[in-house]
């Protein structure tokens, strides 16, 4: 598992001290910025910044879940988890 973000490192790293840490590395597409998003299809050409999304994709490198979301709401971790165990 990892997370990516359009951060800047140095910003990931004060995030996660505010949450005590994270269990998974947090990446940076900070430059050439936005590249990771773009290539997901969760870049917001008008606003300069990615947008919230989770992609869950197989050790065979196929997306085999999908789902963006609006500024304010969060993933459901429960639905992760579900999607995760049908992988396994």
């Amino acid at each position: 598992m990892l997370g990516i973000s359009c951060d800047h490192v140095a910003a990931h790293r004060a995030w996660a001290a505010t949450m005590g840490g994270l269990p998974y590395p947090e990446l940076s597409d900070w430059h050439p910025k936005g590249q990771v998003a773009q290539a997901y299809e969760l870049w917001n050409e008008e606003r300069g910044t990615s947008r919230r999304g989770v992609i869950i994709i197989d050790k065979d490198g196929v997306i085999r879940y999908r789902q963006t979301y609006s500024p304010g709401v969060l993933p459901d971790p429960q639905e992760m988890l579900r999607v995760i165990g049908e992988l396994a």
